[in-house]
């Protein structure tokens, strides 16, 4: 008794250790070069298919950003990457406001639509006020000031990101708030087309969405699997890129395997090439965004 008991208080200071371990990373951190993956694998007994899927990434890709492993980080990841997506684009030439008011106008409606699935109105709406001042601000610094003055210079971007970074890094304010909100939206999704997404469900061993969502989506902490990337993708109209880093590699060329969600379906309203798209990195249990 006293043994296990001894086992009992280990594994809970370990699980403590890791816990406060984890909340030393950031939400997101700043870009770093992609070679930080390789030199991550370098003098380690890994498998092999690692070491070729992070040499194959360097070939590929530039930079990645590293996301808190706390697993809320495929959420956070999706969240920070379409709003750098629409900092960066309604700040280059060419008019890529029609993509931003279409997702604006999804998220602005997105409190009434969830409410038809089971949500209190008031018990959510914290939440999504959140993640519309959010687009408000983008909106802001970004489309309103270039009506302004049109051209904006490297610096000038540089600096809208240092404060949308910012933003999305402060402890237990917009990037928690933003990233429930967007489990919520998953779960919706879930809910409004049980028959697309039910087969992926009962494979997972629950017999219904609701106790799905109730347990595996909506919970913070609870990881991300392809039924909910799946579902966000579709709900948002975006494409979202994965490179699975997983021990499998391609069967040519020592590629990684790669999946595309949400491809062909972006709401009517904006041609594929126009659409944000988010380009992340899975390995085991966690994700990462990569940048060309």
């Amino acid at each position: 008794m006293a043994d296990n008991e001894q086992k009992h208080q280990l594994t809970a200071a370990q699980l403590e250790a890791i816990e406060a371990d984890i909340k030393t990373q950031q939400l997101t951190s700043q870009l770093l070069p992609i070679s930080v993956l390789l030199q991550q694998y370098t003098n380690k007994e890994v498998e092999a298919a690692f070491i070729k899927g992070s040499t194959f990434l360097c070939t590929k890709y530039t930079s990645l950003r590293k996301i808190r492993g706390d697993g809320n980080c495929y959420y956070r990841a999706f969240l920070y990457s379409l709003c750098e997506h629409l900092v960066r684009d309604n700040n280059s030439d060419g008019d890529k406001n029609a993509e931003f008011y279409r997702l604006k106008e999804i998220v602005n409606g997105s409190l009434k639509w969830v409410c038809n699935y089971g949500y209190e109105e008031h018990t959510i709406e914290m939440f999504y006020d959140e993640l519309v001042e959010l687009f408000d601000f983008i909106e802001g610094v970004c489309i309103i000031n270039n009506k302004k003055k049109p051209s904006s210079s490297k610096d000038e971007v540089d600096n809208i990101m240092n404060e949308l970074h910012a933003k999305l890094n402060e402890e237990n304010a917009t990037s928690d708030y933003c990233t429930w909100f967007m489990r919520v939206i998953t779960a919706a999704q879930l809910k409004s087309k049980p028959d697309d997404y039910l087969p992926y469900i009962l494979a997972e061993n629950y017999g219904d969405i609701q106790s799905f969502c109730s347990r595996e989506v909506e919970p913070m902490g609870k990881e991300c699997g392809m039924c909910q990337v799946a579902a966000l993708a579709q709900c948002l109209g975006v494409k979202v890129v994965i490179e699975y880093m997983d021990g499998r590699m391609a069967d040519e060329d020592d590629k990684l395997v790669n999946h595309v969600f949400g491809e062909g379906d972006n709401g009517g309203s904006n041609d594929d090439d126009e659409r944000a798209t988010i380009t992340l990195l899975y390995r085991p249990g966690h994700y990462d965004i990569l940048y060309e």
